[in-house]
């Protein structure tokens, strides 16, 4: 017996058909020789009847049957996507919701996936063997078979009708490669298949029987010139590297900060894509590493990296001196705020804050997540081992809490905010120093910037979307200044030329050659440091 099956309907105004396609539908899908089937209806932001017609049929039908239903329109890529994701058996596949296809062309295509032949199966109108009794004018083939010609071309696909409504899934398969969607519309077909070719997916293509209905939901200009703009979109991604999939377990998010689900790709190295909010513009990896890979980066080698560049320090302990006396800098940002007290850092890798706060804060704590790292803290701190939304620590009884290039760790600002403003006194202060993604360092960089380092920066932020954060968690900004950090010109000649190894080898031994390794300067980083207090 065949393993079970989820079979995605989009619909958007269906009203009039709805229910005769449901119907014939639901006639089919226990001849696909699937040993569980169930049925996802997902209503793409409706103006008419859609949704409740597949509600009541749904409470009638003797299959099972769900409707997903969308806020707001958002176009078929969407709703296919929303389906994938609450789908419950090990096959997925999706048709079209004016039912074009005799769906038992899905038997082979299923048994393919099924049998482990391939991972996703696809429905093409030009093999010999399809069946295609065209119900439109020659206007549309004609448009559909350029811009057939125009996606083979632009996104080197091994085939050309990437667009037939009809395709099946591995589970797994299919949530990984929505995972790395970008567009909502009619486009995602594409998008979609040109991720599985570019991440070796095994693509196999099957003749299908098909019966167009004049009642199209494609308006033929309006929706090739969006096509036409996705497939241009789709073509700069793929150069960018940006449908690779991730190189450790993660799972697609919304925006960890508004949590809106719209997205555009900024960039994309070492299997990992970071994209910009549409809406607040913050920029996060999207998919998010899970919780459990991203706390196994913090280990020995972190601070002992042979590739520090992209991840970790070369030498964290040779370094101590710079950051403490960078550290004494940054401390003196909230001295007029909070001068002295009980201190707290997080993320404190050696306790070099703590040490340099050691003239000014009687008691000073220290939360990190290393049990390497924590071992090499200073006795005269108390460490706390883990992260700061789990740890115990005492409510209000801090003057400073201090995120020194911390923050853009954090997967989830709000809960890591929610438990730093618990654990302030009422009016106590917040030091956060963190990379500023509207910097002039990373206008000038662009791709190559320094602080565009995977999987370890899940959340870039600019001085309006840090402020946004801050002040929807509880605490008021009292000052943004551009932050720096003492640096020795070696250092500093290896991440000038980032992306340019064979150029930042030879700067770097050319520094060293001229004592450049024992030499330091106080230079702006391109991050940001902000102060804010605790509202009561």
């Amino acid at each position: 017996m065949m393993a079970a099956l989820s079979l995605v309907v989009p619909a958007f105004d269906e009203s009039g058909r709805l229910p005769r396609t449901l119907a014939s539908i639901a006639a089919a899908l226990p001849r696909l020789a699937a040993s569980k089937v169930e049925l996802i209806v997902v209503d793409d932001g409706s103006a008419d009847a859609t949704a409740e017609l597949a509600e009541r049929f749904a409470a009638t039908s003797p299959l099972p049957v769900r409707v997903v239903r969308l806020g707001r329109n958002r176009g078929k890529g969407a709703a296919v996507a929303a389906g994938v994701a609450v789908a419950r058996h090990p096959l997925v596949a999706f048709t079209d919701a004016d039912s074009p296809y005799d769906l038992g062309s899905l038997v082979p295509m299923l048994a393919a996936v099924a049998s482990g032949r391939c991972d996703v199966a696809i429905g093409a109108r030009d093999l010999p063997g399809s069946q295609v009794n065209r119900g439109y004018g020659a206007l549309r083939y004609l448009s559909g078979q350029t811009f057939s010609l125009m996606t083979w071309l632009a996104l080197g696909l091994p085939f050309r009708d990437s667009q037939c409504g009809l395709k099946a899934f591995r589970a797994d398969a299919a949530r990984r490669l929505f995972a790395m969607r970008t567009v909502d519309g009619f486009g995602f077909d594409f998008e979609l298949l040109a991720t599985a070719v570019a991440n070796g997916l095994r693509v196999e293509r099957f003749p299908v029987r098909l019966t167009h209905d004049d009642d199209s939901r494609v308006a033929l200009v309006r929706d090739s010139l969006r096509m036409t703009r996705d497939l241009l979109q789709v073509r700069r991604n793929l150069k960018r590297g940006a449908y690779a999939f991730p190189a450790l377990p993660a799972d697609p998010t919304p925006c960890p900060l508004c949590g809106v689900a719209e997205f555009e790709p900024r960039v994309a190295h070492d299997g990992f894509r970071m994209v910009e909010c549409s809406s607040c513009g913050v920029w996060y990896l999207n998919p998010m590493p899970t919780r459990a890979a991203l706390a196994g980066l913090y280990g020995d080698a972190y601070y002992a990296s042979d590739d520090a560049i992209d991840g970790g320090y070369a030498d964290y302990a040779a370094m101590a001196d710079d950051h403490r006396d960078t550290f004494r800098r940054r401390l003196a940002l909230v001295a007029r705020h909070v001068g002295e007290g009980r201190l707290l850092d997080v993320g404190a890798g050696y306790g070099y804050l703590a040490d340099a706060a050691a003239a000014t804060f009687r008691e000073r704590w220290v939360v990190e997540l290393s049990p390497a790292a924590a071992r090499r803290v200073s006795p005269a701190h108390r460490v706390v081992v883990g992260d700061i939304e789990s740890v115990e620590l005492p409510r209000g009884y801090f003057d400073v809490v201090s995120l020194q290039d911390c923050f853009e760790h954090l997967p989830d600002p709000g809960a890591a905010l929610a438990r730093i403003h618990d654990v302030l006194r009422p009016g106590g202060a917040l030091l956060a120093v963190t990379p500023n993604a509207h910097s002039w360092l990373a206008r000038v960089q662009r791709e190559r910037w320094v602080s565009l380092k995977f999987p370890e920066h899940v959340i870039l932020y600019s001085r309006d979307t840090l402020r946004r954060v801050l002040e929807s968690n509880g605490f008021a900004v009292e000052s943004m200044t551009p932050a720096g950090q003492y640096a020795r010109l070696d250092f500093l000649a290896e991440r000038v030329a980032k992306g340019h190894p064979q150029l930042a080898q030879a700067l770097t031994r050319a520094v060293r050659r001229w004592g450049g390794g024992e030499r330091r300067i106080y230079v702006p980083s391109g991050s940001v440091a902000v102060v804010a207090t605790a509202r009561a």
